[in-house]
């Protein structure tokens, strides 16, 4: 994509997850009095009356926007039981949608859920908006193009360039964020992972890349991952210049199902923890 298409493609972007965003504090607003329809997907976890609406209106206006585009969305890749995997063709143009990441935080009122949009020419990410609408904060990035943040603070916003801080923090200093204590992890690495200052599970992929992007997570990584739950993350993170990779440290595919992402020099620290265990 050329610089410009991408420049238009972001500020569709931008206002397609603000509106999307918008939704999903309506249906909060219902929740806080009753709750919400659920589809129970098994394995795959839970979807409500949100995902429903913010999906279909994120899918509605790309098509109209984007009509020969390809679609990648979760809800509508359940219903149709997809099989997820890559494009053949290295130009295909795909929307990744996450509309509502964060399910379970979002059905239990906890503020750390999203909206998460990519844009992917074959299996490199050209533009990426994670915004979490309670929060009033949003990432965004371009191919080429940088990583940001604006957020609202005390009534104003304010925006903000992503760069990667790049300091000698050891690891028992690291403030992290993965899910331990998920039959997706290796019993030997619970019981052998070296002291660090903390762990997070914030339950929300996008968000906790973003957040690595933006120097509040020192580190994230997970297994068993979806393209819409990493894609626009994932560009945050390369944009901002963290080191990101799946966890066999090989680069970074939206269509790969394990992420890691740490600011340097942590990022080789976990590599060799999670490759040797």
């Amino acid at each position: 994509m050329k610089s410009s298409e991408r420049k238009v493609a972001l500020t569709f972007t931008l206002k397609l997850a603000d509106d999307a965003g918008k939704i999903l504090i309506q249906q909060s607003q219902k929740l806080f009095n009753k709750p919400l329809k659920l589809i129970h997907k098994g394995s795959a976890g839970l979807a409500s009356e949100a995902d429903l609406k913010s999906e279909e209106l994120v899918i509605r206006r790309i098509k109209k926007k984007y009509p020969g585009h390809e679609i990648l969305a979760e809800e509508d890749s359940y219903v149709r039981k997809l099989k997820i995997q890559g494009p053949d063709d290295p130009t295909q143009l795909t929307w990744l949608i996450d509309p509502l990441d964060g399910t379970n935080n979002f059905l239990n009122g906890l503020p750390f859920f999203c909206v998460s949009l990519a844009l992917v020419k074959g299996t490199e990410v050209q533009v990426g908006v994670v915004h979490n609408p309670l929060l009033n904060e949003t990432f965004y990035a371009t191919r080429g193009g940088g990583a940001y943040l604006r957020r609202r603070l005390g009534g104003k916003y304010q925006t903000k360039k992503l760069r990667a801080p790049v300091v000698s923090q050891p690891l028992k200093d690291a403030l992290i964020s993965t899910n331990l204590g998920s039959s997706r992890h290796n019993a030997t690495l619970i019981r052998k992972f070296p002291e660090v200052r903390a762990f997070r599970r914030l339950g929300s992929a996008a968000l906790e890349l973003s957040y690595v992007a933006a120097g509040i997570l020192d580190a994230y990584w997970e297994y068993k991952l979806q393209p819409w739950d990493i894609g626009a993350g994932g560009l945050i993170c390369q944009e901002a210049g963290v080191p990101i990779s799946d966890l066999a440290g090989q680069t970074f595919n939206p269509y790969v199902p394990s992420v890691l992402a740490a600011r340097s020099p942590l990022y080789d620290d976990l590599l060799q923890i999670l490759t040797t265990v």
